[in-house]
C-alpha cells in the first residue's frame, strides 16, 4: 500500500539551509482560486462597477421622473383606447369592417370632447364663480340657522367661530399673496394640462387604431412556439380590460347623472360641478362612491339639514341599488376583481401617481388575476410531485 505522502506537492525549501517554508497566507486561497478556474476580483473593479451602476440607475430614475406627465398620457391614452377596443369589437362583429367601426367610435370620441369643452367646461366654470360668491352667505345662513346654533350649544368646541376665523383665514392678505405668488405657475399648469389633454386624444385615436398591430408586433419578439399561447393571453387581457375600464366609465356616467338628479331636486346651485364630481370620484370603484356620499350630503347641508337627508338617503340607496343590479349588468364578462384587491390597488395607485394611478390601478390588477389564473396557477396545478433537487422533495 502506498504512502499518501508520495503524491504531496512539494514545500518551497530555503535555497541555503534547505528547510521547507510553509506557505505564504495567500498561498492557500490562491490555490483555491486557480482550482476553481476563477481569478481573485479586484476591489478596484467591483467599486467601479458599483459605481457605475449607481449613477445609471439615478440617472435612469430622474429620467423617468421628468418624463412622469407624458408616461402618465401614454398610459392614459392606451386605457382609453382599451375602454373604446369593446365598442369597435362590437360594430365589427355586426357586419362592419374594423376600418369602419374605428371611424365611428372615434368620430363618438371626439363629439364627446368638442361637448365636454363646449358645454360642460363653461358651465363648471360659471358655478364655481357662483359658489365663490355665494360662500358668505351660504355661511352666514348656516350660522343663523336652528339646528346649527343647536349643535354649537352642545359641542365644547364654538362652531361659529370657528367659521369666522376658517374665512377670515381664507380672506387674509398672505392668502391673497399666496395666491397672486401661484398665478404664473397656475397659468402653466392650465397650458400642460390643455397640451396634455391634446396629446391624450390624439394617442387615443392612434391606439385604437393600432391595438391588433400592436399585440402582432409584440407577439413576433417571442419564439413561434409560445406565440399562440401569448396572442391567446393579450387577447383575454385586452377584452377584460377594455371591459372595464369601459364598464367602470358607463357606471360612473350613471352615477353622475343620478347626483346631478338629486341635487337639482334639493335645489343645489352647483349641481353640475358635483356631477362632474362624481364622475371622476366613482371611476374608483367602492371607494368613490362612498366618499361622495359625504361629499354631497356636506354640499346639500349648505341649502338645508332637510336637503342633506333627502340627498344622503338617496344617494345611498343608489349605492346599493348599483352594487346589486346595475354593476352586475354593466360589467358583464369583465374579470371580477375581489373588493379588497380593488380597495388596496386604488390606495397604491393613488398614492403613486394621483388620481390617475387610483384609476389605472384596477385594470392593472385586473390584468394580473388573469395572469395568474391562466398561466402562473395551471403551471402549478401540473407539478403534482416535487421535482429532483427541490427543497421539499423529502431528500437531502
Amino acid at each position: 500500500m502506498t504512502d499518501s505522502t508520495e503524491h504531496a506537492s512539494p514545500q518551497p525549501v530555503e535555497p541555503v539551509s534547505g528547510r521547507a517554508v510553509p506557505p505564504g497566507p495567500t498561498a492557500e486561497p490562491a490555490r483555491r482560486f486557480a482550482s476553481l478556474g476563477v481569478r481573485p476580483v479586484s476591489p478596484v473593479r467591483t467599486g467601479f462597477a458599483v459605481t457605475i451602476g449607481v449613477v445609471l440607475a439615478v440617472g435612469l430614475s430622474v429620467a423617468l421622473a421628468s418624463m412622469s406627465s407624458v408616461l402618465m398620457s401614454i398610459t392614459l391614452a392606451l386605457f382609453l383606447a382599451l375602454g373604446m377596443d369593446p365598442a369597435v369589437r362590437a360594430l365589427a362583429r355586426r357586419g362592419l369592417s374594423r376600418a369602419w367601426a374605428i371611424t365611428i367610435v372615434a368620430v363618438g370620441f371626439l363629439v364627446l370632447v368638442v361637448l365636454a369643452v363646449l358645454v360642460v367646461v363653461p358651465t363648471v366654470i360659471g358655478q364655481v364663480v357662483e359658489l365663490v360668491e355665494s360662500a358668505p352667505a351660504a355661511i352666514a345662513a348656516i350660522q343663523d340657522s336652528a339646528w346649527f346654533r343647536s349643535l354649537d350649544e352642545r359641542t365644547v368646541i364654538d362652531l361659529a367661530r370657528a367659521l369666522e376665523a376658517a374665512w377670515d383665514s381664507l380672506l387674509s392678505v398672505s392668502t391673497f399673496v399666496a395666491i397672486a405668488g401661484g398665478v404664473a405657475q397656475a397659468g402653466a399648469g392650465v397650458i400642460g394640462a390643455i397640451s396634455n389633454s391634446v396629446i391624450v386624444v390624439v394617442l387615443t385615436l392612434y391606439f385604437v387604431a393600432a391595438l391588433p398591430a400592436m399585440k402582432h408586433a409584440a407577439a413576433e419578439l417571442l419564439p413561434a412556439y409560445r406565440r399562440a399561447r401569448f396572442t391567446t393571453l393579450t387577447d383575454e387581457i385586452t377584452a377584460s380590460v377594455g371591459g372595464v375600464v369601459s364598464g367602470g366609465i358607463l357606471l360612473a356616467a350613471i352615477n353622475a347623472a343620478v347626483v346631478l338628479a338629486l341635487q337639482l331636486a334639493v335645489g343645489s346651485p352647483i349641481a353640475v360641478l358635483l356631477a362632474i364630481g362624481a364622475f371622476l370620484l366613482t371611476l374608483v370603484p367602492l371607494i368613490g362612491s362612498l366618499l361622495f356620499l359625504v361629499v354631497g350630503t356636506i354640499a346639500a347641508l349648505f341649502i338645508s339639514p332637510t336637503a342633506a337627508l333627502v340627498f344622503g338617503i338617496g344617494y345611498l340607496l343608489y349605492i346599493q341599488f348599483e352594487a346589486y343590479w346595475v354593476t352586475p349588468r354593466v360589467m358583464g364578462r369583465a374579470v371580477a376583481v375581489p373588493g379588497v384587491l380593488v380597495i388596496i390597488g386604488a390606495m397604491v395607485g393613488a398614492t403613486l401617481f394621483g388620481l390617475l394611478g387610483a384609476l389605472v390601478a384596477i385594470p392593472v390588477t385586473a390584468s394580473i388575476l388573469i395572469v395568474l389564473r391562466r398561466v402562473v396557477i395551471p403551471a402549478q396545478n401540473v407539478r403534482v410531485a416535487p421535482e429532483e433537487g427541490d427543497p421539499d422533495d423529502g431528500r437531502a
